[in-house]
C-alpha cells in the first residue's frame, strides 16, 4: 500500500545519502600526499548536480617567499653594502629590518641606482683623462741630479719624486693618490726616460722625464 512505498521512497533515499558520503570519504582517503579535496555543492545542496571533488595542491613544504633587498651595511655571509640580493622574507622582517641594515628595493629603482652607479663612474674616469690631459701638456719633468763617474747619478729616481714636481707645476690642480700606481724604469745616468702612472682603471698615463746634471 501506501505505507509500503513510502518505506521503499525513504530507504533508496538513504542509500543514496549513504553512497555520497562512501565515495566523498574514499577520495580523502586516497588522495595523494600533499594535496587537498575541495567539495563543491549547489547553493541549495540540491540542484539536481552531482556532488563534484576538486583536487586542490598545497603549496610545497618549506618554500619561502623571497624579497628584493638593498643592503645598507655589509652583512657576513650576506653580500656587501650597498649590493642588491634576495632574502627569504623572515630572514627580512625578523634580522634585516629590525637592525636597519637593509631595505626593500624595486626592479625599477634597481635600474635608477644602476644608471648613477654608470654616471659616477663615468664621471669619475672623464677626471682622469682630464689630469692625463693635463700632465702631458706641462711637458717632461726635470729632474737635477749629481753626478759620478760616467756621468751615474746619485741615489734613485723614484715616483714619488716626478709626482711632487708634477703637482708643483701644476699649481696643485693635479694631485696622485695610493690606489695609482706607477711603473719607473731603474734610471741610473742621465738621459731622458718615460714612466707612466694609473689614472684610473681604464685610464693609463705616459710621463717623460729628463734626469739633468745639477751644476
Amino acid at each position: 500500500g501506501e505505507g509500503g512505498r513510502e518505506m521503499v521512497l525513504s530507504i533508496r533515499r538513504w542509500a543514496l545519502a549513504l553512497s555520497a558520503a562512501l565515495a566523498a570519504t574514499s577520495v580523502e582517503a586516497f588522495a595523494p600526499a600533499g594535496v587537498l579535496p575541495l567539495r563543491r555543492h549547489s547553493a541549495a545542496c540540491r540542484s539536481g548536480s552531482a556532488l563534484s571533488t576538486v583536487m586542490m595542491v598545497k603549496a610545497k613544504a618549506g618554500s619561502a617567499a623571497k624579497l628584493q633587498v638593498l643592503l645598507k651595511e655589509a652583512v657576513e655571509g650576506v653580500g656587501k653594502a650597498n649590493e642588491v640580493i634576495t632574502v627569504n622574507t623572515g630572514y627580512y622582517n625578523n634580522f634585516l629590518r629590525p637592525k636597519k641594515l637593509a631595505e626593500i628595493i624595486s626592479n625599477d629603482q634597481v635600474v635608477v641606482k644602476d644608471e648613477k652607479e654608470a654616471d659616477a663612474r663615468e664621471e669619475i674616469k672623464q677626471e682622469a683623462i682630464t689630469m692625463g690631459t693635463v700632465i702631458e701638456e706641462l711637458g717632461p719633468v726635470v729632474l737635477k741630479r749629481k753626478t759620478g763617474k760616467n756621468n751615474n747619478i746619485f741615489g734613485t729616481i723614484t715616483h714619488k719624486q716626478i709626482a711632487d714636481v708634477i703637482k708643483d707645476k701644476s699649481g696643485g690642480k693635479v694631485t696622485f693618490n695610493q690606489k695609482m700606481k706607477w711603473t719607473v724604469p731603474d734610471v741610473q745616468g742621465l738621459g731622458d726616460f718615460t714612466c707612466s702612472v694609473q689614472l684610473h682603471p681604464e685610464v693609463l698615463q705616459e710621463v717623460k722625464v729628463s734626469v739633468q746634471a745639477e751644476k
